[in-house]
């Protein structure tokens, strides 16, 4: 295709002579509308690009695109990444303040026994839920995870057997992997991928129902939580899965603490991936995934927080936990660049989203997370980035919450509600998507509901330790 050369003078002095433009009432996905600044892409970083957005997908990425006639160019001053992929979350508890038992215990089973850990953690959450607050936690807990830089989460709330669409409210904000993602079908619990926190709890016919879906290829992606946990009980985990027929193409497994190199060979050998949550290994268990045998192993490894009460608020806390993790290792496992494909590129391969999702490319949904610039590298502005600091997230060409100059640029002031987080003020424009309430009712209301079971709204992001 041929290219003109626009320069960055000549885009401008365009919104200079026509400021209108910026302010104009914009539907990003009817308009085109580009933005400026570093990108990061497959072919490699391009410092002065170009991504134009219409319709919802990204109609070109470069660093001389041509920008349509009356089309706004948006200077982000930052680095421009495809919006991160959450592959590992249980959304609805992450209204929910931290916990943690008091020493690190053997696998899961032994936590989720503690008298505390059900005081504080489930039985509240079934009370939330009966009080039909399942929907706002929900969309606080995807806020949070936008502000994380993740515009596709797994571990969405729930459908109910006696409603099934009881979870209609997933619709908007994040994409929803496991429940609607927008990417394939317009039809709700329809997805291409599966998630299954307690698979060796299946009834034997759904378990076959998943295995005969993968055959047929209606089912591509199935992800299940699988050893975690450091001892023999969870090492036997991956002898069980094997024997149920598991270890096949489209299945990643999220955790595997316990998994030895040959477990991580066999894996490999088998199309398997890994989902790696560092920040809850270690604060339930003392220790994480031996990532540096799955790497070497050739598994494909992607990274997620798991949820707030033991891990990170979202994608970029847990980037920077693992950063920092990897930096105090004898020999570092990963470098910058690992780290942005463990969150954009890795991820969409496992949620068998890699044709749509992850990657910064004309084609593609037009899904972003932009970071302010740090250190010596485009890689360093994701890892190294301040809880907060974030400056705009776009998902499927609409932007949604960011600073607020950039979001002034792009939506009407009408549309836009504004939120602190941490020193950072933001921008939201997410009423259509939470059913015409504003984000401060929303935190009101469960702040409420939390106060009456003696509990404090969790923070959006971990201020404490910005860094």
């Amino acid at each position: 295709m041929h290219v003109k050369r626009k320069s960055r003078q000549t885009w401008m002095f365009r919104l200079l002579a026509c400021p209108f433009m910026m302010v104009a009432s914009l539907n990003a996905q009817e308009h085109p509308y580009a933005l400026s600044g570093t990108l990061v892409t497959p072919n490699g970083i391009i410092p002065h690009g170009t991504i134009l957005i219409g319709s919802g997908a990204i109609q070109a990425v470069g660093a001389d695109i041509v920008v349509p006639p009356g089309a706004p160019v948006v200077e982000t001053d930052g680095v421009i990444f495809p919006g991160l992929i959450d592959t590992h979350n249980h959304l609805i508890w992450n209204v929910f303040p931290h916990w943690k038992p008091a020493a690190p215990v053997g696998d899961r089973y032994d936590w989720q026994a503690m008298s505390d850990y059900v005081a504080k953690l489930p039985l509240p959450e079934m009370v939330m839920e009966d009080r039909g607050n399942g929907c706002d936690m929900e969309r606080f807990a995807e806020v949070k995870a936008m502000l994380g830089g993740a515009t596709s989460v797994v571990g969405s709330y729930s459908p109910k057997n006696a409603d099934p669409h009881a979870n209609e409210c997933v619709r908007g904000l994040a994409r929803n992997l496991d429940a609607f993602s927008g990417l394939y079908s317009s039809a709700l619990n329809s997805e291409p991928l599966a998630y299954e926190i307690f698979p060796f709890e299946m009834p034997y016919l759904k378990a076959q129902a998943i295995r005969d879906a993968m055959t047929s290829g209606k089912l591509k992606a199935l992800l299940i939580h699988v050893s975690e946990g450091k001892d023999a009980s969870s090492a036997r985990e991956f002898t069980m899965l094997k024997a149920d027929g598991f270890v096949r193409p489209g299945v990643s497994i999220i955790h595997g603490v316990a998994l030895d190199d040959a477990a991580f060979r066999d894996m490999a050998r088998n199309g398997v991936g890994l989902v790696w949550s560092p920040h809850s290994n270690i604060a339930l268990y003392g220790v994480t995934a031996n990532v540096a045998s799955a790497k070497a192993s050739r598994v494909t490894i992607a990274i997620a927080p798991d949820w707030s009460p033991s891990g990170s608020n979202g994608m970029t806390e847990e980037l920077h936990y693992a950063y920092e993790w990897n930096a105090r290792q004898k020999v570092p496992v990963f470098t910058p660049s690992d780290f942005v494909d463990m969150a954009t590129r890795n991820p969409a391969h496992l949620a068998a989203a890699g044709d749509k999702i992850g990657t910064l490319a004309a084609g593609y949904a037009a899904d972003l997370a932009v970071f302010p610039r740090r250190g010596d590298s485009a890689p360093m502005a994701l890892v190294d980035a301040q809880p907060g600091s974030i400056k705009l997230v776009i998902v499927g060409g609409k932007p949604m919450l960011g600073e607020p100059a950039l979001m002034g640029s792009l939506v009407p002031s009408k549309n836009l509600e504004s939120l602190k987080v941490c020193s950072y003020h933001k921008s939201l424009n997410i009423r259509d998507d939470i059913g015409g309430q504003s984000f401060t009712e929303l935190e009101e209301h469960l702040t409420k509901e939390l106060q009456r079971l003696n509990l404090s709204l969790s923070d959006l992001a971990d201020c404490a330790n910005s860094h």
